[in-house]
């Protein structure tokens, strides 16, 4: 079972309101953190091993109740592929 590192960020758009965004460390994330304002900041890192155990952990830490997965394939492993690529950049 592959254990994926996910990237909790908070970020203050230009009202001042705190987005928050749940990505996967390393590669699958570059796109995203590049995107990322100059207030931004990375709230923790945590694994998880299929995408619907990460979203259970990000919905906990913001109290927004149980997730509910939209597909049955949210709580598919993620394929090892995934943690080796990960693994090349962290």
């Amino acid at each position: 079972m592959a254990l994926l590192l996910h990237e909790v960020w908070e970020d203050p758009d230009e009202n001042g309101q705190m987005l928050e965004a749940l990505r996967l460390a390393g590669p699958d994330g570059d796109a995203f953190r590049a995107t990322l304002g100059e207030g931004a900041r990375l709230v923790t890192i945590f694994e998880a091993a299929s995408h619907a155990e990460a979203m259970k952990k990000y919905y906990s830490m913001y109290g927004r109740g149980e997730y509910a997965a939209a597909y049955p394939t949210d709580y598919d492993p993620y394929p090892n592929e995934w943690l080796a690529r990960q693994q090349t950049d962290c």
